[in-house]
């Protein structure tokens, strides 16, 4: 699955924001039935984003939360059947995408994945249930955006290394870097590391032994589910 972030968090429901979608078309968000599909920067959850589109009216214009009159995302397939007056997939107005590079004006990080399809190839978009299951929102829709808080997220969410009291800096690919408090400017900061650990969930299941007696990777580049690295995460994104 495209998680980047794990179950323990601590956040106050008013830190998050829900106005935006993930910018992007069909394509880019998660397949879980394919391969090269399983993990995207822009589908997985625990992906630190930043404003893409915040525009809300030009000048004499209006403004509509909800975009009626396209379907970028093309979820629904064949539609320009003969006699049907309108058939149109709403999505977001305003968009989100993954930060880029140390700097950016990053707004959080998504609690939910955006996804297309399960395992075995079903649209997501007749199967909400599942969707809820696999914790997803479906392309177009909006996504929740965490902006403070405490969480704790996989080293997947972390490019390179990072140690306990490192402060966090975005990075390219939706993630973030540690580098030594101090050494940044304190309005580039995202959030403070408060506790790192390791997880061999190999050594979990068999009760011994190490990730090398697992053949093949997941969708991590991992032996196990989530082994490697993990943080606990003071987030803050003024």
């Amino acid at each position: 699955m495209a998680i980047r972030l794990l179950p323990f968090r601590d956040y106050s429901e008013h830190d998050v924001v829900n106005i935006y979608r993930m910018d992007g078309v069909k394509g880019d968000f998660i397949d879980l039935s394919d391969g090269n599909k399983q993990s995207t920067d822009k589908g997985d959850a625990g992906v630190f984003v930043k404003v893409q589109n915040g525009t809300l009216n030009s000048a004499g214009g209006n403004w509509d939360p909800v975009d009626v009159d396209s379907n970028l995302s093309n979820l629904l397939g064949k539609t320009d059947y003969p006699h049907v007056g309108r058939n149109n997939y709403p999505q977001a107005s305003l968009t989100v995408t993954p930060v880029t590079a140390s700097g950016d004006a990053c707004i959080g990080i998504t609690l939910r994945q955006t996804v297309e399809r399960d395992e075995n190839g079903e649209n997501l978009l007749y199967n909400p249930l599942k969707r809820d299951e696999l914790y997803g929102v479906l392309p177009g829709e909006a996504v929740p955006v965490l902006s403070r808080g405490m969480i704790s997220i996989t080293d997947l969410a972390v490019a390179g290394t990072a140690s306990v009291g490192d402060s966090l800096v975005t990075h390219q690919g939706g993630r973030v870097s540690g580098v030594a408090h101090g050494a940044h400017d304190a309005g580039d900061c995202v959030g403070t590391v408060l506790a790192k650990g390791h997880r061999d969930d190999v050594a979990v299941v068999q009760g011994t032994g190490a990730a090398s007696q697992i053949v093949g990777s997941n969708v991590f580049g991992d032996k196990a589910y989530q082994s490697g690295d993990y943080y606990i995460v003071k987030l803050n994104c003024a």
